[in-house]
């Protein structure tokens, strides 16, 4: 999830994969976002640049159902802080809120 979310955020990947995955106020948070940086969706240029990589990741249990991750996400030479969290949802994992930093 946090590879997706850093590849949709840098363009690299359709935002409609997503769609399964997150719930609808973080999907329209990160619709918003991709609009707003002027990226298409359509991930045309795929490979064609440097790609996103996680470097890291922690994860917190605070529940049975429920994840909160944080990952370190480098992009070139500039990094990205990520976290999120994760809820079962019709016997799926479901991202439920999502902090950029």
């Amino acid at each position: 999830m946090a590879q997706a979310l850093t590849e949709v955020l840098a363009g690299d990947r359709p935002i409609s994969q997503l769609v399964r995955f997150t719930d609808e106020a973080v999907f329209a948070d990160l619709n918003r976002r991709v609009r707003v940086l002027g990226m298409s969706t359509t991930a045309t240029t795929r490979g064609a640049k440097e790609r996103s990589a996680v470097r890291s990741i922690r994860i917190c249990t605070s529940a049975q159902e429920v994840v909160e991750v944080a990952a370190h996400v480098r992009h070139g030479d500039r990094s990205r802080a990520i976290a999120f969290r994760l809820e079962v949802r019709r016997n799926r994992w479901v991202c439920t809120a999502l902090e950029l930093g």
